[in-house]
């Protein structure tokens, strides 16, 4: 069932019976949104209670896991069991994750949490964007995808202040608790605004499980390197983890059901230029999101609140970015793409100063630049990968940026570990490792902005 007319108004939505769906679809968006926020605001408090600071990146880490292969097998469930049966499922996952969370006695148990509510969100998420092409009219998609960018920008805003809400009362726990009732209201929602769909009648291509558990293998390799006994472990961990994202990829290449368009790892083509930059510039931005908090109060005794609301910063400067571009012509999107990377790049890299002086206003600064580069150059990027992508290559071109990045994310949080550990955070908190750490958290990461901006030209290289 799909709105008919590309002239509808907003009553003509809600006499069409769909505004129901729309809602439910949003809550589950806004699930996604505040949640890695809330939990980098309460993480502080997190390892006060439980301990394992060696760990608090493992927070993020493995929703992301989570979330990358319950993004990728959404479209096959719901062609399977139709969308309300999955989201359904979805919900009860995340609010089992946060249930888990938050009565965890100790770290080990809480992250198991991290992994279910990873997989509920991933699945939520995917299912926003699917749901909305299938029920709803293409004139209405620009609408619907803007007021999900909105909701997304409201749960990064609202995410740092419900959680150092918590955190300020001494009360982490609460916020899960909160987090799964909202998770029990979606499930409930969507039994009544959802209709019930008959699986598809065509069918679907097997699923390719073997890169997907290589993938998980690899971050996970590379985040368990940061807390090894020494830096030979942890050098071979992190190659360990390198190798098996390679052939994570190669085996994709070969897969009945393939993630990413065959180019992936030929950075001398477009294609690859381009994710290979998504990735690279994911990976080297997850430094203040994962231990911004933590450090900050350790150093300075900033509140979580403070930090959660820099973070904020760069998510509300990507949508109005985002926003601001989403009308600009094709041929802008060499210059969009060169100067979202060369901002995202300086902000990052500008992290290395500002935190070990522990100035607020540089941080906000470098967290801007981060969301005006990443907003001015995103819609850019997904435009151009589908015109340098063969006719049956595009559905994958345009998709692939949102995986990669899922992917950079949760390598980029694992390998900042590495460096926080090794910094000595492993060994317990203290003023020392803390003032160590918070320079090689970024500055680790230089090399690695050096190459995303190389693939930048390249993947900007050529006219379209």
């Amino acid at each position: 069932m799909t709105i008919i007319d590309r002239g509808g108004t907003w009553r003509g939505l809600y006499a069409s019976g769909l505004l129901g769906r729309f809602v439910v679809l949003c809550v589950g968006i806004w699930l996604h949104a505040a949640d890695t926020l809330v939990t980098a605001t309460i993480a502080p408090a997190i390892v006060d209670d439980l301990g394992g600071v060696a760990y608090i990146n493992w927070t993020i880490t493995l929703y992301q896991v989570g979330a990358i292969v319950a993004g990728a097998a959404a479209p096959m469930l719901c062609r399977r069991f139709g969308i309300k049966r999955v989201l359904g499922l979805a919900a009860l996952l995340y609010g089992g994750g946060c249930i888990i969370a938050g009565l965890a006695p100790a770290m080990s148990v809480l992250l198991a949490g991290r992994v279910a509510q990873g997989i509920g969100g991933g699945i939520l998420l995917s299912l926003c964007y699917l749901a909305i092409q299938e029920w709803f009219d293409p004139s209405w998609w620009s609408r619907l995808f803007g007021i999900a960018a909105i909701i997304w920008g409201t749960g990064s805003l609202l995410g740092p202040l419900i959680g150092g809400i918590f955190a300020a009362l001494h009360a982490w726990r609460m916020t899960f608790a909160v987090f799964a009732l909202q998770a029990a209201l979606l499930w409930v929602l969507a039994s009544v605004w959802l209709p019930s769909q008959a699986p598809s009648a065509h069918a679907a291509k097997p699923w390719s499980v073997l890169p997907l558990a290589i993938l998980s293998a690899a971050t996970l390799a590379i985040a368990e390197s940061g807390v090894a006994s020494g830096l030979a472990l942890s050098i071979a961990g992190a190659a360990l983890g390198v190798g098996l994202l390679y052939a994570a990829a190669r085996l994709d290449r070969r897969a009945d059901s393939r993630m990413f368009p065959l180019q992936l790892l030929d950075v001398r083509h477009p294609v690859g230029a381009g994710l290979m930059m998504v990735f690279a510039l994911s990976v080297a931005t997850t430094g203040f999101w994962a231990y911004g908090p933590l450090l900050l109060k350790i150093l300075f005794g900033t509140p979580p609140l403070v930090s959660g609301y820099i973070l904020a910063v760069e998510a509300v400067a990507w949508s109005l970015a985002t926003v601001a571009v989403s009308t600009a012509p094709l041929s802008a999107d060499r210059t969009l793409i060169r100067l979202g990377a060369a901002l995202v790049a300086v902000g990052a890299a500008g992290f290395t100063v500002v935190v070990p002086a522990g100035l607020l206003a540089g941080m906000v600064l470098c967290a801007l630049l981060q969301g005006l580069g990443f907003g001015l150059c995103w819609p850019s990027i997904v435009h151009r990968l589908a015109r340098f992508s063969d006719a049956e290559e595009r559905p994958l071109a345009v998709t692939s940026p949102e995986t990669v990045q899922r992917i950079g994310y949760a390598v980029g949080t694992a390998a900042v570990g590495i460096a926080a550990n090794l910094s000595g955070l492993a060994e317990g908190i203290s003023v020392a490792a803390a003032k160590t750490a918070a320079f090689w958290i970024f500055a680790a990461f230089v090399p690695v902005l050096i190459g995303a901006l190389i693939c930048a030209w390249t993947f900007t290289r050529d006219a379209a």
